[in-house]
């Protein structure tokens, strides 16, 4: 009888570490490398945009700007950098992705934006460099923290229109940001390959990315969420807030992307109830839209911000 005891206790044991290392690979906080370091490897498919790159990351290193903080609802401390802009036209919040830095994902747009006479706020999502916190919830709580930013900047700047910035998991945190009740300082949002929801982003990555079964692999890693950090990865979706949401937006996405499908921006697109634009850019795979289409993106940008922050 007690080996049976010793037995399940022990297959109990083993299943509360496979759980534990689920939730360490899908949501322990990890930032990605500083691209200006001289040990940082790029990837292959930036290599030949390395140049413009490290050029924009140093833009963001080396531009004056005011470390500054907050608290999220939940109590944890997050943290950014604000980039004023003589003749201020407007002010972007710029929300990066899973495992990155903001410095890193608006590396060559920031410059671009900054120069036309935005004020920019770079944040740290929560488990990402200076912020606080652990765990990553794919804009479960970041959603909140985007308005807790919002909010802090209409009240630090008030009367000045801001616009809400993403790119890939920041991109659906913004459009999840925006399916809630925001500052009326808010005019609109720019989510660069968002994917349509967190549940769906990571059944996509096991089942296409990892070609593993994904009706075994899925439960268990929604179950790690809850059990380790009491949060649910379909408690929330970027397609349902999207249809929630008024402002003016404007989609961007890579017609190669195969981690965050172009069909999740169009499905995003779609669902948005307010006035909206959807630019696909042929050949750019994640994240890298305004590498490969420079010139076409500024356009895009600049005609957009022009457009709610006239």
């Amino acid at each position: 009888m007690m080996i049976v005891v010793y037995i399940i206790l022990g297959l109990a044991g083993l299943f509360l570490l496979f759980e534990f290392a689920l939730y360490l690979a899908a949501f322990q906080g990890k930032t990605a490398a500083d691209f200006t370091k001289k040990d940082f490897k790029m990837k292959p498919e930036l290599r030949k945009y390395g140049e413009e790159i490290l050029r924009g990351a140093r833009y963001c290193n080396e531009t004056p700007s005011q470390r500054v903080t907050i608290r999220a609802r939940d109590g944890v401390r997050l943290s950014g950098r604000f980039y004023d802009a003589e003749n201020r036209r407007g002010i972007v919040i710029m929300c990066h992705g899973y495992r990155s830095l903001a410095e890193n994902d608006f590396s060559c747009s920031s410059e671009y934006i900054h120069n036309l006479g935005y004020a920019m706020l770079l944040i740290d999502q929560r488990a990402h460099g200076k912020s606080g916190g652990t765990v990553i919830t794919f804009g479960v709580r970041e959603r909140w923290d985007v308005i807790e930013w919002a909010g802090y900047m209409a009240s630090r700047f008030p009367g000045e229109k801001i616009v809400l910035e993403g790119l890939s998991m920041g991109a659906s945190t913004v459009i999840m940001a925006a399916g809630e009740k925001l500052p009326d300082s808010v005019v609109g949002v720019m989510a660069d390959c968002g994917y349509t929801s967190p549940g769906e982003i990571i059944y996509h990555v096991i089942r296409d990315t990892f070609h593993l079964p994904v009706g075994f692999f899925y439960p268990l890693v929604r179950l790690a969420g809850r059990m380790y950090r009491g949060f649910d990865i379909e408690e929330c979706s970027a397609r349902e807030a999207a249809g929630r949401a008024r402002l003016p937006a404007l989609f961007i996405h890579g017609e190669a992307d195969d981690f965050v499908p172009c069909d999740m921006g169009r499905a995003n697109f779609e669902a948005w109830a307010g006035p909206k634009k959807l630019v696909t850019v042929p050949g750019a795979t994640h994240g890298i839209s305004y590498l490969v289409e420079t010139e076409r993106c500024k356009r895009e940008i600049s005609g957009f911000l022009e457009s709610v922050c006239p």
